[in-house]
C-alpha cells in the first residue's frame, strides 16, 4: 500500500499488527462527535502503517490519540490540509478494520482447532 502525503509525496506503508489495527480501529468509532480526536485518530493511523516520514507507532508509549497528536503536528508541517488528513486517514482506518478477524472466521478456526484435538484424542 502507498499513501500520498502532500509534499512529502508518495510514502510506503505496511499493515501493523491486529493489535494495533485493534486500538487505532477501537478508537475510530469511540471518536464520533469530536472533530479535533477523530483527526488525531486519522493522522495516528497513517502514521502506524507509514514506513517514513513519521515517528513509529509505540503502544507501551502512547495510546492512539496521543500519537495521534504527535504525527498530526507533523503532518500538518508537511502541509497536509485537515481534509486531506482526514480523507487519508479514514481510508487506512478501514483497511485496517478490515484486517481484524471476524465473529465468524474467529468461529470458524475454532471449530477446526476442536476437530483436532478430538482427531489426536482418538489416537
Amino acid at each position: 500500500m502507498h499513501l500520498k502525503l502532500s509534499k512529502w509525496g508518495t510514502v510506503s506503508a505496511q499493515c501493523p499488527n491486529l493489535a494495533t489495527c485493534l486500538e487505532f480501529v477501537s478508537s475510530w468509532t469511540s471518536a464520533t462527535g469530536d472533530i479535533a480526536v477523530l483527526t488525531r485518530i486519522c493522522a495516528g493511523a497513517i502514521g502506524a502503517v507509514a514506513k517514513s516520514r513519521l515517528p513509529a507507532y509505540r503502544p507501551s508509549v502512547h495510546k492512539p490519540s496521543e500519537y495521534g497528536h504527535i504525527c498530526l503536528d507533523r503532518l500538518l508541517s508537511a502541509g497536509m490540509t485537515l481534509s486531506s488528513i482526514l480523507k487519508v486517514g479514514t481510508k487506512v482506518l478501514q483497511y485496517l478494520a478490515e484486517q481484524i478477524p471476524k465473529e465468524d472466521e474467529v468461529e470458524e478456526e475454532a471449530d477446526f482447532f476442536l476437530e483436532a484435538e478430538l482427531d489426536n484424542s482418538k489416537d
